[in-house]
């Protein structure tokens, strides 16, 4: 039985997927790196710190931590600009009305996580939430999903992860959840189905318009 919906946010509940680029790439410039467009978005979904580990040569590795602290204030200058994919507080009200325990996952920080949660008009409907500040391990590792099932207090089989990226699949797969995919991170479909996402759909209003609660259940069993 399905007692549990765990989101990602970034690319799934607010439109960030191209503001988080811009800022790595001016982040990046701000230290003498030019790093392609196509490689920051291959690591989306990951925590920050991981993220420049992955694309910052090894001669700069020593900046990293700057790099990261400079990509974090960039980004809050978008903070005007970032706009919720439409009916994503509609859909958190449809599944607390069916019982459903609701938390959010995310690779970003806790005082951007509040911001969302409070920009989404949800946080009356939040029973947790879990941010790179609250994990050793970033997706796919399924640290950051199982910690927030047990802040709810639900099994993992119990729980449903909705993301936008491979990384949220795998860890939701790896969690041994049921994974759900949305198409607008910037992840093609393929990668999401390569990921082994359990049902993917356009975008939050699609899935809230789709809803169905046995179906869910029904591919959980």
């Amino acid at each position: 039985m399905i007692k549990a919906f765990i989101f990602d946010i970034d690319g799934t509940l607010v439109d960030t997927a191209q503001l988080h680029i811009k800022s790595w790439t001016r982040a990046f410039k701000k230290f003498g790196l030019d790093i392609p467009s196509g490689k920051i978005q291959s690591q989306i979904g990951r925590r920050a710190t991981e993220i420049a580990e992955a694309l910052v040569p090894k001669d700069k590795q020593g900046e990293i931590e700057s790099i990261v602290k400079e990509k974090i204030l960039i980004f809050r200058e978008y903070y005007p600009e970032i706009k919720p994919f439409p009916m994503v507080k509609e859909l958190f009200e449809l599944l607390n009305k069916n019982g459903i325990k609701l938390a959010l996952a995310t690779s970003t920080t806790r005082r951007d996580a509040e911001f969302y949660a409070e920009a989404l008009s949800i946080k009356n409907l939040i029973g947790a939430i879990i941010t790179a500040e609250d994990i050793k391990h970033s997706k796919p590792n399924p640290e950051i999903f199982l910690k927030a099932a047990r802040q709810l207090k639900v099994e993992p089989g119990e729980s449903v992860c909705v993301g936008d990226s491979p990384h949220d699949i795998a860890a939701a797969k790896n969690a041994g959840m049921l994974a759900i995919g949305v198409l607008t991170g910037g992840y093609a479909r393929e990668e999401l189905q390569e990921a082994k996402a359990d049902e993917i759909y356009q975008n939050i209003g699609d899935l809230y318009n789709n809803f169905s609660l046995k179906h869910l259940t029904s591919l959980q069993l």
